[in-house]
């Protein structure tokens, strides 16, 4: 689930906050159009580079309202003989509704949804509901629905290279800058589509060394999703553990 959050982060990391987009859709100012900053213009420093990047994917994603993708992940570990492969499917509506669905070795599917993170292992016939109430902000932050990219910046340095092709993807390059981050990641890239400006890779390695790529595909940005793709239904027989995460903390509180 960490690492699963961890990808999530970045993925949405790469769109605005949702509040920050109501906010100012709220206040009714029709902003100036100017030119989107582009990062091969010539005469720019490294630095300016980045942020000309940084910038684009801001506002080509600021509109983001969904999002849907196929994806492979390729893991490699020393305690696996060789590679290890998975496939499924990401989709995402503003402001807080994602799933994650493995479809190969293991059936797996993640939902966030309405304060509730279910978790169905669906080869075990086993699942589990955090109903995270009040710390749903908290819970939403960490696996990435409600980021943004000060939340990489915050953490990482970061380093773009530009390729030498149009057709190619950024290459944005980052390390930790903490000690306590750099236990868990040591290092992350992040391939950027030069059309979508959403990623079309990411690979991070651990601190142990090992390592997990995923090359998302067919990505479509505003399509209609239906709403039953954000509903999960666990047939009778699967056995359900419910955690609350508020009633927990009343229990601690209580001792």
């Amino acid at each position: 689930m960490k690492r699963l959050g961890l990808v999530l982060l970045v993925l949405l990391s790469l769109a605005p906050a949702a509040d920050a987009a109501n906010t100012a859709g709220a206040k009714g100012a029709t902003p100036a159009k100017s030119a989107k900053p582009d990062p091969r213009a010539p005469g720019l420093t490294g630095t300016e580079r980045l942020q000309a990047l940084m910038e684009r994917v801001r506002l080509q994603q600021q509109e983001m309202k969904t999002l849907e993708a196929r994806f492979v992940q390729k893991r490699e570990s020393s305690l696996l003989v060789s590679a290890e492969q998975s496939t499924g499917t990401f989709d995402y509506a503003a402001p807080d509704r994602v799933r994650w669905e493995y479809t190969s070795p293991n059936p797996i599917s993640v939902l966030i949804d309405r304060g509730e993170m279910t978790t169905w292992y669906k080869d075990l016939k086993k699942a589990e509901r955090l109903k995270i109430g009040r710390y749903s902000n908290q819970v939403l932050k960490y696996m990435g629905a409600s980021g943004s990219m000060q939340n990489l910046l915050e953490y990482f340095r970061m380093t773009l290279k530009v390729p030498d092709k149009t057709t190619d993807p950024y290459q944005l390059d980052l390390t930790p800058k903490l000690a306590r981050i750099a236990k868990r990641v040591k290092s992350m890239t992040i391939w950027v589509d030069p059309e979508t400006f959403f990623p079309a890779r990411l690979r991070y390695v651990e601190g142990d060394g090992d390592s997990t790529e995923y090359e998302f595909k067919d990505v479509k940005v505003n399509a209609h999703i239906p709403e039953d793709r954000f509903v999960l239904k666990i047939p009778q027989g699967v056995e359900t553990r419910v955690i609350d995460l508020d009633q927990k903390a009343k229990k601690d509180a209580g001792r």
